[in-house]
């Protein structure tokens, strides 16, 4: 039970984290740090 709750836990924060990086590439064009992200989110400005 243990390991599970932990292995839930750790997954829950970490697609938090990815959450609020996207948010940041999707809303703030200076977080698009490559050349993929700026083509990718180029049709979204």
């Amino acid at each position: 039970e243990l390991d599970e709750y932990v292995t839930t836990k750790a997954l829950e924060g970490m697609f938090s984290l990815v959450e609020k990086k996207e948010l940041d590439i999707r809303n703030n064009q200076s977080a698009r740090t490559s050349d993929l992200l700026t083509k990718v989110f180029a049709k979204q400005d």
